[in-house]
């Protein structure tokens, strides 16, 4: 990945909905060469969808929460986790290294849902304890890190 394929993977993550014609004149190449070089970072695994954000404070969904799950499974298991995803308001679940097995992220819409939400979680089998933090405000939220900025690696 050259520093052109980072130049538009970054004008996409900024806005996915750009023209190719309005890519091509940012990074100064020929809208077909940006075409083709845009089909061999999605072949390649880079660029995975295009996608709208949503609000939820905009839909009635004010409340944004972080919820640590520990569970029984062995270390490298995921059966739960992937039970945990299936739930429709969770919106990442990730599986981490540390005292707890999952940190999940769902957005509902006030705490008789939250209430709620915890009940089901509870009753998969394996979910021992949940422990839940109120996001209060979200600083950065990105779905991506900004390639053109970030620091070489370091030789080891």
């Amino acid at each position: 990945m050259d520093n052109i394929d980072r130049q538009i993977v970054s004008l996409l993550c900024r806005n996915a909905r750009i023209s190719n014609q309005d890519i091509a004149r940012q990074v100064n190449l020929a809208p077909s060469a940006v075409l083709k070089r845009m089909h061999r970072l999605e072949n390649t695994g880079v660029l995975k969808n295009y996608t709208a954000r949503i609000d939820h404070r905009a839909l009635g969904w004010d409340m944004n929460v972080l919820i640590q799950v520990v569970t029984n499974e062995s270390v490298g298991t995921t059966g739960i986790g992937r039970q945990l995803a299936a739930l429709p308001d969770i919106c990442d679940v990730f599986d981490v290294a540390g005292n707890i097995s999952y940190i999940v992220r769902a957005v509902v819409k006030d705490t008789e849902a939250l209430n709620g939400l915890i009940i089901r979680m509870g009753k998969i089998p394996g979910v021992m304890r949940t422990q839940t933090t109120l996001i209060m405000n979200v600083l950065k939220n990105e779905l991506s890190v900004d390639l053109n900025n970030l620091p070489e690696p370091l030789d080891r």
